[in-house]
């Protein structure tokens, strides 16, 4: 029974875990109210997210896994502090979880252009490579927001990180609603940043899954 059990998880992609994390990031928590609950909700699934990049990137250097690590008690730690006026600790854990999303992100592209097959796991690596993307732009929009408020018009009195997390997609898609817009230079400078990245991964990465489908076929 228990090598049955362990045989059908072995099945399941190894980034199907962090695809979870990053829906319920993205899609799910933002829908709750503010309130301790959801900052524990939101806390749970960046630790998920976090933890599970430690399935993706292979531990050649300690390195990746002390960030893993310090970034998951950073994390914590910003929940714990409980509006504490300890910035510094924001910083860090935003830097620490920027780093640890970047050396995914980069080792799944990786993965995708030496992939010799196009099957369920290259779909699911696709699409949180993407996702994942969005998630970093959001970090990145978080950072510059503490350094300047006034950066981003946004149409709420109060900002949310469900704000933050809408603004990031629809400029990372090119959808640009104009209901949220750049209000600075370097605001500005980002978008159209995040915009070109999002197009240019979906006709690059794209591209390479179609010629791999094609190869396999012949």
């Amino acid at each position: 029974m228990t090598n049955q059990l362990s045989r059908r998880l072995r099945r399941i992609p190894k980034h199907t875990i962090l695809l979870v994390g990053v829906i319920l990031f993205v899609f799910i928590f933002p829908l709750f109210e503010s309130g301790s609950m959801k900052e524990f909700l939101i806390t749970f699934s960046y630790t998920i997210m976090i933890l599970s990049v430690s399935s993706i990137v292979e531990f050649k250097s300690k390195w990746v896994l002390y960030l893993i690590i310090f970034a998951v008690l950073f994390q914590w730690a910003t929940f714990i502090k409980e509006g504490q006026e300890l910035f510094f600790i924001d910083y860090i854990t935003f830097s620490f979880s920027l780093i640890v999303f970047s050396i995914a992100t980069y080792k799944m592209i990786h993965q995708i252009i030496k992939s010799k097959k196009v099957n369920a796991q290259l779909i699911i690596q696709t699409i949180t490579g993407y996702l994942l993307i969005g998630v970093i732009f959001t970090l990145v929009t978080v950072l510059q927001l503490s350094y300047n408020q006034q950066a981003i018009g946004f149409s709420n009195d109060t900002t949310t990180l469900g704000d933050i997390i809408y603004y990031c997609f629809v400029t990372f898609t090119t959808i640009g609603y104009g209901d949220i817009s750049p209000i600075t230079q370097s605001a500005r400078g980002f978008a159209i940043l995040f915009g070109l990245i999002g197009q240019l991964y979906l006709t690059i990465i794209i591209a390479f899954i179609i010629g791999k489908y094609l190869n396999s076929k012949n």
